[in-house]
């Protein structure tokens, strides 16, 4: 199973991506979609200057001003959900740790210096490296045989 936001492989039992932190559970189901009701918004903006210009070329008066009603409504939604988008708290992604930390043992200081004499030869990391290839292709030699 594969998060659904960042494509991570996931835990069936998982609540959270441990690498997105999206929400898995999936239960909770949105109430408040914000594209729908920009849309209505923007809907109500236009249809009221439709039909606020319609009144207006018909001299109806009352219909100019419920278009005008309608149009103002659309515009004060829209100044209103920005507003609470600004002023809304942000969620913060949990922060997930897999298991505790295991107790961290004392160690003795790296910061010593060695003796006099003895940091003469320091080997290196890779000192014996031909050496240990040379034994591994007698080895797989042997294997093959």
């Amino acid at each position: 199973m594969n998060c659904p936001n960042c494509g991570t492989g996931i835990i069936a039992d998982q609540q959270y991506c441990r690498s997105c932190g999206v929400d898995l559970s999936g239960d909770r189901q949105r109430t408040f979609d914000p594209r729908a009701w920009g849309l209505a918004a923007l809907m109500c903006i236009f249809g009221g200057l439709l039909i606020a210009m319609g009144a207006k070329m018909w001299s109806v008066k009352w219909l100019l001003f419920v278009g005008l009603v309608i149009t103002f409504g659309g515009m004060f939604a829209i100044a209103a959900f920005g507003l609470i988008r600004q002023t809304r708290p942000r969620k913060s992604r949990p922060i997930l740790t897999s298991q505790p930390a295991p107790a961290i043992l004392a160690a003795d200081t790296t910061n010593k210096l060695l003796p006099i004499g003895e940091n003469d030869f320091i080997p290196s990391v890779v000192e014996n490296t031909t050496e240990l290839l040379k034994t591994g292709s007698k080895v797989d030699q042997d294997r093959s045989m």
